[in-house]
């Protein structure tokens, strides 16, 4: 509109100029075919020439100076809009496609992280179980030990107490029999009470 305001004002001079020119000339005109005026339905005189040229400078004025820069303004308006509808579209579409695009990533990464969680979950599950096998080893491997400990302390005791009651049996005999025994009554006996001692156990 602001291109239109100073050709509107142009156009609105020079009409103006071509009318304030005119006027006297068609006064004179329109005195004189007054005086030669014939009665009839319609009159063409010089009066009616002058307007019709008049209408004629007014509509080519305007059509060069008003209606032309009008029609040119409206023109690159309408492509101005165009382009930007298309722009619009264009970007809309952009927006679409990006918008797309994200979620396409968004599932992509929603799936690798469950791929990652499942994974980490087997990987506890195959630590977990690792774990539990090693401890359940290492419980069976110390009560192997402690009863391969026991058995050989209770082998010993066994042993030691065999070696104390044939020592005391061999004391008491001797008591009993009132001498001493030889070596080879003390073993014929401490034999014959291992033999006893062992048909109980």
């Amino acid at each position: 509109m602001e291109r239109l305001g100073p050709l509107a004002r142009r156009v609105g001079l020079i009409s103006f100029v071509c009318l304030a020119l005119l006027p006297p000339v068609s006064l004179q005109a329109a005195e004189e075919a007054a005086r030669h005026a014939e009665p009839g339905i319609v009159n063409l005189n010089i009066t009616t020439l002058i307007q019709v040229v008049n209408f004629l400078i007014l509509i080519f004025l305007l059509s060069r100076f008003l209606f032309a820069p009008l029609k040119k303004f409206l023109a690159e308006r309408a492509e101005g809009i165009e382009k930007a509808l298309a722009e619009a579209r264009l970007a809309r579409e952009s927006a679409a496609k990006a918008q797309e695009e994200y979620r396409a990533q968004i599932l992509v990464a929603q799936r690798e992280a469950a791929a990652l969680r499942e994974q980490a979950q087997r990987e506890v599950e195959v630590e977990r179980q690792r774990l539990l096998k090693e401890s359940r080893d290492e419980a069976q491997r110390v009560l192997d030990d402690a009863k391969t400990a026991i058995e050989t302390e209770t082998k010993r005791a066994r042993a030691a107490l065999r070696e104390e009651v044939v020592t005391l049996s061999l004391a008491a005999a001797e008591r009993l029999l009132g001498r001493a025994m030889t070596t080879e009554d003390q073993k014929r006996l401490a034999e014959q009470y291992v033999r006893e001692l062992g048909s109980k156990n």
